[in-house]
């Protein structure tokens, strides 16, 4: 297997791709836009002369390789502009560019950037791009989280257009940093509409995304030259979502994943969906009794019904008298059935809104609430989502490949809370979920439950950065 430098890692990211979801497109070329991941300092970018601290090129800034760009607002510090060297660009054709964003530094206030295609003709005039092949828009505000997430952006190159730049600016009234690293400029073309894709079986399901060998080589390489730049190994807390009983058990698939964490002697957490316990389900509540005194699962409250349809969510949209009563009932059934309280939330689709923070602040039993609000907390302890770094990509598809490449970019930071639904995963599905595992007690990470991060005071400093 060839071991791909971070540069040449970059610029297969670039080339890689295939169809682009939703349009008839694919990655047609890779731009050489000069020091993509602010390797070499500002070298190939323009500052704007008056920038001074607002712009750093920093360790701590970098997603990926050694380095990132930092970008810092406050009051006292003046408005930038870092703009990217000229690449050429044909008139009609579209343009995607791909960038991380987030970090910011820990405890900072999360600052604003805004991230812009600019195209140009030959005397430098700016010029309104054309709408790409793909939904994309050309510019995008970006803001410092706890976590970098992959942003995208592009259009296309309107008549008389020349070239391309990535230009970087001030945006918002509000302090605080964000870092942006990783850029990769790509022109897109337009694939045969009479080229008909390869037939698929779908009683086989939606296959796992195959990710180049080399591609994996170098994420793992770039991981195992710094596993957790400075920090210490990662707190893992294992999310499965939509447990419910089967008949009045449990469904294999869900045996299974507990079994597998059994073996492995980690901890995971297991959502259930309280409504199924109306009805008799004998078997699935000893089962559930069983695995909860012995330690090794917390179960948690994954809705009453979990609704939706589309708009209107169990826990968003609903007014506060369906919200109360679904908390109420589940609390209930859990004690009756079960013989504790959930003290742990996960919302139905990750869906929550004011009323349902107001009425978890009601619930004394809930004490974590997994992607919750971090600005309004209900009172609970709320652990933020990293959507880079996850069991599933898309979701239901567990999938190793690209939860190595998030993993990568965000290698050091302090906990992850991963998502993922075992009754959609087949055996190639499992075997991914077994690979991030083995993945991660490799790297010495510790798996711990939702519930860890009030009961233990290490933890407990964890959610507070």
């Amino acid at each position: 297997m060839r071991i791909l430098s971070v540069d040449q890692a970059r610029r297969m990211v670039c080339r890689a791709g295939g169809l682009f979801a939703g349009a008839a497109v694919a990655a047609a070329a890779t731009l050489p836009l000069p020091n993509p991941g602010f390797e070499n300092g500002l070298e190939g970018w323009t500052l704007s002369a008056d920038a001074g601290e607002a712009v750093r090129v920093l360790p701590e800034a970098a997603s990926l390789g050694k380095k990132g760009l930092r970008v810092q607002m406050a009051a006292t510090l003046a408005r930038f502009t870092v703009t990217s060297g000229k690449l050429a660009v044909t008139p009609g054709r579209s343009y995607q560019v791909d960038f991380w964003a987030g970090g910011g530094g820990q405890g900072a206030a999360p600052g604003q950037a805004l991230v812009e295609t600019v195209f140009t003709d030959a005397k430098g005039t700016e010029l309104k791009p054309d709408l790409p092949t793909i939904r994309i828009w050309p510019a995008k505000n970006v803001a410092g989280e706890r976590y970098f997430g992959k942003a995208t952006i592009g259009g296309a190159a309107p008549a008389n257009a020349t070239a391309l730049v990535v230009r970087i600016k001030h945006s918002g009234p509000g302090v605080g940093a964000v870092d942006l690293d990783d850029f990769c400029v790509k022109e897109l073309e337009v694939v045969d509409p009479a080229k008909k894709p390869e037939p698929h079986d779908p009683s086989a399901g939606h296959p796992v995304p195959p990710t180049d060998p080399a591609l994996l080589s170098a994420w793992l390489a770039e991981i195992a030259g710094d596993p957790y730049r400075g920090g210490a190994p990662a707190k893992i807390v294992i999310k499965l979502d939509d447990l419910k009983p089967s008949r009045g058990g449990v469904h294999p698939r869900w045996v299974r994943a507990a079994d597998f964490a059994k073996e492995r002697k980690i901890k995971v957490g297991l959502g259930i969906i309280a409504k199924g316990m109306e009805e008799e389900c004998a078997p699935f509540c000893a089962w559930v009794k069983e695995r909860h005194d012995a330690g090794a699962i917390e179960f948690w409250f994954h809705g009453y019904d979990h609704s939706g349809n589309g708009k209107i969510m169990e826990f968003s949209g609903q007014p506060y008298e369906f919200q109360k009563a679904h908390v109420v009932m589940s609390q209930e059934l859990a004690k009756k059935k079960l013989g504790f309280a959930f003290t742990s939330f996960g919302a139905p689709f990750n869906a929550a809104d004011a009323t349902a923070a107001k009425v978890l602040a009601e619930d004394a039993d809930l004490k974590v609430w997994m992607y919750g609000d971090a600005a309004k907390p209900a009172g609970k302890t709320v652990l933020e989502r990293s959507f880079a770094v996850n069991l599933e990509s898309p979701t239901i598809i567990a999938n190793y490949g690209a939860f190595v490449e998030g993993y990568a970019h965000n290698r050091g930071a302090a906990y992850f809370v991963l998502q993922g639904h075992p009754a959609g995963w087949g055996d190639d599905r499992f075997e991914q979920f077994v690979k991030i595992v083995d993945f991660l007690i490799a790297q010495k990470a510790e798996f711990v439950f939702a519930s860890d991060f009030v009961t233990r005071a290490d933890l407990r400093e964890i959610a507070k950065r």
